[in-house]
């Protein structure tokens, strides 16, 4: 078991201004979890990860994915061949968790 405070999180710049993250576990088949914070205005462009997919689950604010407005307590699954944008609507955190999709599913 690990356990890591909230006061206790490390942050850092995700390379997007405006957006900051926090690893949680990174696993060695390439699955892990992460928080992310964003400002609002701030998101990451139309990007998709093939080979894996994604769960976000938002806990605070209003982000946009595409073109669905999401706020906290909304959960989106991304398969890895969807392209998606992120744009913040108000300051948000997510905590996001990813895995290798299966060989033989995309």
């Amino acid at each position: 078991m690990i356990l890591v405070r909230k006061d206790e999180r490390n942050w850092s710049n995700a390379g997007i201004p405006g957006v900051q993250t926090c690893q949680t576990w990174e696993g060695k088949d390439g699955g892990g979890g992460y928080f992310a914070k964003f400002q609002a205005g701030a998101g990451f462009p139309k990007h998709a990860h093939h080979g894996m997919w994604e769960q976000i689950i938002v806990l605070s604010g209003a982000l946009r994915f595409n073109h669905d407005e999401m706020r906290a307590g909304d959960v989106l699954q991304v398969q890895g061949i969807e392209e998606h944008e992120v744009l913040a609507l108000e300051d948000s955190v997510v905590f996001v968790a990813h895995h290798k999709n299966d060989k033989n599913a995309e």
